[in-house]
């Protein structure tokens, strides 16, 4: 790795964007990070993983993109970097605030996730200096979206691959994951057309599927902000004895697995000049394991009432090939128990402290 490359990154104020920055850093890459506002760049700066690092403002610097989706709105931000990790997306509201109603469903979903990513790989098409792009897509990209309802009926024997892809479910939606999923498939298949569209590209693009990620979120700083947001608060209403009959998918993987996935694909050898390549980062979980691996570590806090064991969350198997991700970004993924572990253990943490 050539020590001080440049990245544009964005999402860095969202749970998976800043474990990305932090990896960077660490990595010795120079880093760009678009935000929407001051304000959301003042939260990173404050985060305190951040602040031990002590970045200086060669390797750490931020930049304005008020709306991703604007024509030309990360050309600006695209002159003069390497790399480019596209992080940013809106994401469910999981019980934070006022959700979108369904006529809203496809303006919040949809049209940005596609319209992000054409506004990144136009900005990398004009740029003179980008070589690889990676972008985070999801699981549900391309996965017809009946098998997270669990009303398909070959999930018991079908085996999914990071080169699968859907067509993208039209609107009306009826509701935010069934929205959130079709701007998945959307911006994937989007990407495809665009390199497919653009022969004589002087970058590769690469896309990262995670399923469920979980784990340590620094930018939450209550454990009422971690019942709400995010996949965390999915994970902890397990814990604090939410009852649900729609059964989840049972993939997962760490955040810090997924940032690493990120990072490591900038200098994959294997990707060069391959066009659009997708990689899978997962590994299987039993969702109400989670009560097990809690007790394990925090038994009292069962016994005192701060977390619960009659939490239920009916889990659908889904199988996927994560080979490719294993040999070519050398990943090993972590387990479900480090997952809630750290979940945990920030939970009750913050907790404490009010």
């Amino acid at each position: 790795m050539a020590k001080g490359d440049l990245v544009l990154l964005t999402g860095a104020t969202g749970f998976l964007g800043y474990n990305t920055l932090l990896d960077l850093l660490r990595s010795g890459y120079h880093v760009r990070a678009a935000v929407r506002s001051d304000a959301k760049a003042a939260k990173v700066r404050a985060a305190p993983s951040l602040k031990a690092l002590m970045p200086s403002s060669a390797q750490l610097s931020f930049v304005l993109v008020p709306d991703m989706t604007a024509p030309g709105a990360y050309d600006e931000a695209a002159q003069g970097v390497k790399y480019i990790i596209h992080c940013a997306n809106p994401i469910p509201s999981f019980g934070e605030g006022e959700a979108p109603s369904a006529d809203q469903l496809e303006a919040v979903f949809v049209k940005p996730a596609a319209g992000g990513v054409t506004s990144m790989l136009n900005a990398a098409a004009k740029s003179s200096t980008v070589k690889r792009v990676v972008i985070t897509s999801s699981t549900v990209a391309n996965v017809p979206f009946e098998y997270y309802i669990d009303k398909a009926t070959d999930t018991a024997t079908r085996v999914f691959t990071p080169d699968d892809r859907i067509p993208v479910a039209p609107a009306p939606y009826g509701f935010e994951f069934e929205a959130y999923s079709a701007g998945k498939a959307a911006a994937l298949n989007t990407i495809d057309k665009f390199v497919a569209d653009h022969k004589d590209l002087g970058f590769d693009v690469v896309s990262i599927l995670p399923s469920w990620i979980f784990g340590k979120d620094e930018l939450v700083s209550s454990a009422a902000g971690m019942r709400v947001g995010s996949t965390n608060a999915v994970l902890l209403g397990v814990l604090l004895g939410t009852t649900n009959d729609l059964s989840y998918s049972g993939n997962a993987v760490k955040g810090s697995d997924v940032a690493m996935a990120h990072v490591r694909a900038l200098q994959a050898p294997a990707v060069r000049g391959q066009g659009h390549q997708a990689f899978v980062v997962n590994t299987t979980i039993v969702w109400e394991d989670a009560i097990t691996i809690a007790k394990k570590y925090h038994p009292e806090a069962f016994a005192d009432g701060r977390l619960k064991d009659t939490g239920k969350q009916p889990t659908t198997a889904l199988a996927w090939d994560v080979s490719k991700s294993e040999k070519v970004l050398g990943i090993k993924f972590s387990p479900f128990e480090e997952m809630v572990k750290e979940v945990v253990d920030q939970y009750l943490e913050l907790l404490a402290r009010e």
